[in-house]
């Protein structure tokens, strides 16, 4: 997909944004696939300049969805994971881009995560007036990469994980970036089920499957994300009549993490996993991860010392 044409669909996709503010639904979709789509262009003019970036999080589990209708909701950013040898040219080049950097996320994790933002003003291609930004239910493009590894309430080492797509992380990583979560949130039983419901499982890294063996194994090694996925496999399955399923989706999504369990509690332990297990929950096993407020109210956008002035990045690129 080459900048030209995605600049056309990232276009083609703030118009339908804007067409469809009267209908939430339909705005949350347009909104969904225009970040997907700026997602892509931004992996595909990465790997072009040879370096590896790959996309996470919910806009990764809207890629590998067969059925984007169900996979519709709110997403307020775009979480990409690459490599921390490569995080200098890979600021250059979204600089490139548009982006402006955050540059004290990256202080404040060790270089261990970078973030940029981006207001739809200066979007290639598609340029809005001030008012029109206004409109758009986020007026900027928020980008979080994590390097190396995704560190969230627990760590999930990615650097030698991210080859296995073209333009994300595989779906057995995504599955565990969701389970993991110590504040289960709806969205994350949402994405849970999306991705059982459209991708098989399985016991190796195919294209578009679950490798449930890899799931299983990673969990052996660590008694606190074990912990985790294990509770929130079982708050999916609570929470699966909830949904608007046919009864073969739900048999498939029910099959797979029930599949998905089974493996966990038979893979053999880890002498650390072992270990921890004896402490158990007398000591903390996950890090406290705060999340963005999305409420309609919350502040969207860029610090302050990041937005665009009279004299800023927009009337320089003019």
């Amino acid at each position: 997909m080459g900048n030209g044409e995605t600049t056309a669909v990232d276009a083609q996709c703030l118009e339908r944004v804007a067409e469809a503010e009267q209908d939430h639904s339909a705005l949350v979709a347009a909104c969904a696939d225009r970040l997907l789509s700026e997602g892509l262009r931004v992996v595909e003019a990465v790997t072009h300049a040879g370096l590896t970036l790959r996309l996470t999080g919910g806009i990764a589990v809207r890629y590998y969805a067969l059925d984007r209708r169900f996979a519709d909701r709110a997403h307020t950013d775009i979480d990409l994971v690459g490599l921390k040898r490569e995080s200098g040219a890979l600021v250059a080049l979204l600089d490139s881009l548009g982006y402006l950097e955050d540059s004290a996320v990256s202080l404040a994790t060790a270089n261990g995560q970078l973030r940029f933002y981006r207001t739809h003003r200066q979007c290639a291609g598609t340029p809005l007036s001030a008012e029109q930004s206004v409109r758009v239910s986020a007026p900027y493009d928020h980008i979080d990469v994590f390097l190396d590894a995704m560190d969230m309430d627990h760590t999930l080492p990615m650097r030698d994980r991210l080859k296995l797509d073209r333009y994300a992380i595989s779906p057995a990583d995504l599955l565990l970036s969701k389970l993991q979560v110590g504040r289960f949130a709806e969205k994350d039983a949402h994405d849970v089920i999306t991705l059982c419901k459209d991708l098989p499982p399985e016991s190796s890294d195919w294209p578009r499957v679950l490798n449930l063996r890899y799931v299983a194994q990673t969990c052996a090694d660590d008694w606190g994300l074990y912990t985790d996925v294990l509770a929130n496999d079982e708050k999916v399955l609570a929470l699966l009549s909830g949904y608007q399923l046919t009864e073969q989706e739900a048999l498939s999504v029910r099959t797979t993490l029930e599949l998905a369990r089974q493996m966990m509690l038979d893979e053999p332990k880890s002498t650390r996993f072992r270990l921890r297990a004896r402490v158990g929950r007398r000591l903390p096993w996950r890090r406290e991860v705060e999340e963005t407020d999305a409420s309609p109210d919350a502040k969207v956008g860029p610090p302050e010392h990041l937005h665009d002035g009279p004299t800023g990045r927009e009337d320089a690129a003019a």
